[in-house]
């Protein structure tokens, strides 16, 4: 075939439907059809050419994490034989790369990223797949047995929807694979299954997740839960995208501003101090007022230095109920009216208090 080199006003028209398709793939908290997904996984084992193997469902990644260590206890030159993954993407991924790097990737990569690439990868890879990766190996691998060398080994389903959409959009624009079904039987996995752990003969499937909150920049966040639930009550606690403890949302009346002042991941650390509220942390704190309005709905600007983050600007405001609350704004703000302005977008001399605040 001819190399495409350019887009069609049809074909960008339709990035955007074809994006929002596979977010809903991607974000879907619909139970699994265990039928549908075994007939799934036997096709993409039979794309490989490997024997129709042994398919168990569970309701969670941790579930199927368990089941592994219970039905494989493996020594290591089994661990070897066992593991699937290497076989399965090298003739997925090797044979599309070299089709599209001359067909497409090259010549489209402008035309695409935007609309179908960036937007999958933010609300999908980068969030959900890190998230349950690090909760995974934080809160199993240290109960679960040495053996888990091998757990590394998992297709992550329709949270590849990044690539899956990009090579799939590139063939229905007329790219041609050598080894079509081979792609076919992983996007057919992925539309219909959660993770999979892939071994010779014996496979371990997840369900999806039930819940999956976000926040309005499509970060994982959830304030009063896990931001990710699976139906077996395996779950994710996030903040703003941020892996968090669970007890920092389950009991926050145990979360002070000492625990959060001396953590030792700093980015946790200022995600307690957000859960907990920056007036309590100022509080705790040497802040001095760069500026105070006359106007307590105006307030006052503080700075301070936070260990290990550095010197912080906050905007102290008293709303209508008279509760006190603290704001971060950006470190050139010089009076507390510059910063009610600049959270609202205004030129300070375009600002003008609300009547009410509640």
């Amino acid at each position: 075939m001819s190399k495409i080199e350019k887009l069609t006003p049809e074909q960008e028209a339709e990035l955007p439907r074809f994006r929002d398709e596979w977010l809903s793939i991607g974000l879907s908290t619909a139970r699994v059809d265990r039928a549908e997904s075994t007939k799934a996984v036997e096709a993409l084992y039979a794309a490989a050419g490997e024997d129709v193997p042994l398919v168990m469902h569970f309701d969670s990644p941790a579930q199927c994490i368990m089941a592994i260590n219970l039905f494989c206890n493996l020594d290591a030159g089994a661990k070897d034989k066992a593991n699937l993954r290497a076989d399965l993407w090298a003739n997925l991924w090797a044979n599309l790369r070299a089709n599209l790097g001359a067909n497409l990737w090259d010549n489209l990569w402008d035309n695409i990223e935007a609309n179908l690439w960036d937007n999958l990868r933010a609300n999908l890879r980068d969030n959900l797949r890190a998230n349950l990766r690090a909760n995974l190996g934080a809160n199993l691998r240290a109960n679960l047995w040495d053996n888990l060398d091998f757990i590394d080994t998992y297709f992550w389903g329709a949270h590849d929807a990044p690539w899956l959409a990009f090579y799939e959009f590139g063939h229905k624009i007329g790219v041609e694979y050598d080894m079509q079904e081979h792609f076919t039987a992983y996007l057919n996995y992925a539309k219909t299954s959660g993770w999979m752990y892939a071994y010779k003969g014996l496979v371990f499937v997840s369900d999806r997740p039930e819940i999956i909150r976000k926040d309005d920049e499509a970060r994982l966040h959830c304030e009063d839960g896990p931001a990710i639930r699976f139906t077996d009550g395996y779950g994710v606690y996030c903040w703003h995208g941020l892996n968090v403890p669970d007890d920092w949302i389950n009991k926050k009346s145990d979360l002070t501003p000492k625990i959060a002042l001396t953590w030792q991941n700093v980015e946790q650390r200022r995600a307690a101090c957000e859960i907990l509220g920056w007036d309590s942390i100022l509080n705790e704190l040497d802040a001095y007022v760069v500026d105070k309005d006359p106007d307590p709905q105006i307030g006052e600007l503080l700075s301070v230095e936070i260990p290990e983050i550095g010197r912080e600007n906050f905007l102290r405001v008293q709303c209508g109920t008279g509760r006190a609350f603290s704001i971060p704004v950006p470190p050139e703000m010089r009076t507390a009216l510059q910063a009610q302005a600049w959270m609202v977008g205004l030129e300070p001399q375009d600002f003008q208090t609300p009547e009410v605040r509640t």
